[in-house]
């Protein structure tokens, strides 16, 4: 036989705590953790019976008799006539098998089953009158506080008469505080002091009393009691009154209709309306002991299922005898980080995968073996090299973090024997069988050495700069995430503008052989409306930023061979002429249009530019001309392009070369540009174009000069940037900026003169400043974390 609690029920929580004089808040689980207390409470109590309060008073005798009957004693929990499992808990649909297995939640002998399959077997007949044709989405005002929902799907299995449910936690809804266990509580207070107001008039305002009867309420599971007497006006109820520390019991007569009122009130229906609106492609059921009352079947446009005809046991039944599953889920693609050595020695980091395919489904009952994989190298197994005697590895859930209270985990694993003179052989195995306890399990391929694996907190690494290689790895990085958005941008409409802009060039090309007026109105609409095309949209990068131009990726391909087959590169040539041949004051306003234009497309090409030729924009003559333009902020549309463009060494040494003229000037966007290009092309490895102990003293003996009240916001956002990404130089240079420098003197010197400032740049962060960032780089002891927030700036 086995014994089903539902750790999900508050309204049970409510009413076994009260029964054996607990306070059930102390069952309420926190945000993202388990009911472990309730589940204690229950087991301890699990063997405890107890009598029924004498609520109703019909059919009961005026006078003391004595009750010639056998008592009728009660058990919590619900007694099923059959299974193997002795104890079978109702979970939340939210909780994953990488957290079941390693909650110690459950142990091997109990068997689970997830809140929304035991409601939809609960409340089959009823749910299928409506002949469903979207996936069901249960809402639950009796549980516990959730803040998802999770849909399910159905499936027809061989072994089963009936449609079988696919929990799809893939697709999750989020909730906000809509509806909350709070409504019960409220609901009962509410009954609790119509009721002294109505009869003890004396102690209505009495808080113990009110409070005494509430409890009452909640511990003689009141809306299932008055099941019986909805076709009734009122009905009779025995009451328990606490007055001076003394109990009484008393006879009142209740009204259906106040109850009913009560209830209303205090369901948030209006939320309600808003969740089944929002989320059209989904059918809604309502779980509720309220159900009973008929409008509230009126005011919503919900299943709601009325629970005096639940079905759960008759199902039991038939699943013992037939054996079909109960539940099925999708699979979680959960993932180990390890380190993986290639032939010329370089250390990558490769994942473990333990998902078989996606969209993976596991069905209850069926017994499934995961094995962890690295695809790269199709193999199953890793080594722990023989001097390390434990790995650590990161583990990731669906692409996130796997956490334990927001806390990233690692998955420890330790070889107990650690005097071994060969490499360890390691597999990764995940035991599953929905329904059952789930298992992690770490095996040596041999079997020579004893091995535990546990979790633990991820150890907070800290940094004095930014490692080399994590810039590199986020270029690659931001580059495949660009690449696979590329289809979903505006791609084809970028080219056929590209095509556009080639003929009008050509156009051109005529006119100016044959001594005609040149038009470049044309072409500064049509290089506008590309540039449109590329511009960044949604808070998402513009178009071909980061991406790596030489990329064997087709769309990639594709868009290189339509640049290196136009003529763009006559836009340089045209943009040098235009400037070379004439004072800025000769320019007219559709000519400075078109360079504005011209200049901004260029630089959103980023490393395509290249098939531009770009290299003659960073002529000292176009420099200091482009500082007379004042058309349109045209100088600093100029010095974002050169930055932008600048994707090779002698582009770089150019513009780093002009650092002396152009660093102190606060309305340049050149500080910008010098920061990005260290951000996004720089080679810390092997390329030493920049002065960087000098720029960087430069940079701050400006920042020295004046009270910081007194700097343009934008200089200042550039500048601590600027400074944030000179100090990746740390790992080329053992004495820059390190303790007792002058840089390091310098760099206290400008933290303590910013400390009343906050420079805040919200592409890196919304919260802290830049200059809190460079205080704890120069300490060393910025987070990974905020690496990760620097790396986007």
């Amino acid at each position: 036989m086995t014994q089903l609690f539902n750790l999900e029920s508050y309204v049970e929580c409510c009413q076994y705590a009260q029964l054996f004089h607990e306070s059930p808040e102390q069952f309420i689980p926190q945000d993202g953790d388990f009911p472990r207390a309730y589940k204690a409470f229950l087991q301890n109590y699990a063997t405890h019976p107890y009598l029924p309060e004498p609520i109703i008073s019909a059919n009961r005798s005026q006078e003391l008799t004595i009750n010639q009957t056998t008592l009728d004693y009660l058990s919590i929990g619900t007694k099923l006539t059959q299974g193997e499992k002795q104890r079978l808990f109702i979970i939340r649909d939210t909780v994953d098998l990488m957290t079941l297995s390693m909650s110690n939640l459950l142990e091997h002998k109990d068997g689970y089953l997830y809140s929304s399959a035991y409601y939809y077997w609960n409340y089959y007949s009823q749910i299928w009158q409506h002949k469903l044709t979207k996936p069901l989405v249960f809402v639950n005002l009796d549980n516990f506080v959730s803040n998802s929902l999770i849909p399910i799907n159905f499936s027809r299995l061989d072994n089963s008469p009936y449609q079988v449910p696919i929990l799809n936690t893939k697709k999750p809804i989020s909730l906000d505080s809509g509806y909350n266990i709070k409504s019960y509580n409220s609901i009962c207070q509410s009954i609790a002091r119509r009721i002294l107001a109505d009869n003890f008039q004396a102690i209505a305002q009495n808080d113990d009393t009110l409070n005494h009867l509430a409890n009452y309420l909640q511990k003689t599971s009141f809306f299932q009691i008055i099941q019986p007497y909805l076709n009734k006006e009122c009905f009779d109820f025995i009451v328990e009154v606490l007055h001076n520390s003394q109990i009484y019991y008393k006879k009142v007569t209740l009204s259906l209709a106040v109850i009913a009122d009560i209830v209303s009130k205090q369901i948030n229906i209006q939320y309600l309306k808003q969740l089944a609106n929002t989320h059209p492609e989904y059918q809604f059921a309502l779980i509720s002991q309220y159900n009973i009352f008929p409008h509230i079947q009126q005011l919503l446009p919900f299943i709601c299922l009325n629970p005096s005809f639940q079905q759960f046991n008759q199902i039991w039944q038939e699943k013992s005898k037939l054996n079909f599953p109960l539940f099925a889920i999708y699979l979680d693609e959960i993932e180990f980080a390890i380190g993986i050595t290639d032939a010329q020695g370089q250390k990558s980091k490769q994942w473990i995968q333990l998902s078989q395919q996606k969209d993976a489904i596991s069905y209850e009952g069926k017994p499934t073996v995961l094995i962890g994989r690295i695809p790269s190298k199709s193999q199953d197994f890793f080594r722990i090299p023989k001097e390390n005697k434990t790995a650590k590895l990161p583990i990731k859930v669906n692409g996130n973090d796997y956490c334990i209270n927001g806390v990233p985990q690692d998955y420890n694993i330790e070889i107990e024997n650690c005097q071994r003179t060969e490499d360890v052989c390691i597999r990764i195995e995940f035991h599953l069988q929905p329904g059952s306890f789930p298992e992690l399990k770490v095996t040596d391929l041999e079997g020579k050495y004893k091995i535990t694996a546990s979790l633990t907190d991820r150890t907070k690494l800290s940094y004095s700069h930014i490692p080399h290689e994590k810039i590199i790895s986020t270029r690659q990085q931001e580059s495949l995430a660009q690449i696979n958005r590329l289809p979903t941008r505006n791609k084809l409409e970028f080219i056929e503008y590209l095509m556009h802009i080639n003929k009008e060039l050509d156009n051109l090309s005529i006119s100016k052989s044959s001594n005609r007026p040149i038009n470049y109105a044309t072409l500064k609409d049509l290089l506008k409306r590309a540039c449109e095309q590329i511009h960044k949209s949604n808070n998402r990068p513009d178009m071909l930023k980061s991406i790596d131009a030489d990329s064997d990726e087709a769309v990639v391909s594709d868009l290189r061979a339509k640049l290196q087959n136009q003529s763009l590169h006559k836009i340089i040539d045209i943009i040098c002429e235009l400037l070379n041949s004439n004072t800025p004051s000769k320019l007219n306003l559709i000519q400075q249009g078109f360079l504005l234009e011209a200049i901004k497309f260029t630089g959103k090409l980023y490393n395509f530019s290249q098939y531009l030729l770009p290299n003659n924009l960073f002529y000292p003559i176009i420099f200091s001309i482009t500082k007379k333009i004042t058309y349109l902020n045209f100088e600093k549309e100029y010095l974002q392009c050169l930055a932008r463009v600048a994707i090779n060494e002698e582009l770089q040494r150019q513009y780093f070369s002009c650092f002396n003229s152009y660093y102190k000037l606060e309305t340049s966007q050149y500080l910008w540009g010098y920061g990005r290009i260290l951000l996004w092309y720089y080679n810390f490895d092997t390329v030493n174009l920049v002065n960087f102990k000098v720029h960087f003293t430069a940079i701050i003996e400006y920042l020295l000069s004046k009270p910081h009240t007194n700097f343009h916001e934008q200089y200042k956002q550039n500048a601590f940037l600027s400074l944030l990404y000179l100090l990746s130089f740390r790992a080329n240079d053992k004495v820059f900026c390190q303790q007792g420098s002058e840089e390091m003197r310098m760099a206290e010197r400008v933290i303590s003169h910013f400390s009343k400032d906050r420079i805040i740049l919200k592409q890196v962060s919304k919260e802290k400043p830049l200059n809190q960032f460079f205080q704890e780089m120069i300490a060393g002891t910025i987070t990974e974390d905020d690496l990760g927030k620097l790396l986007q700036g």
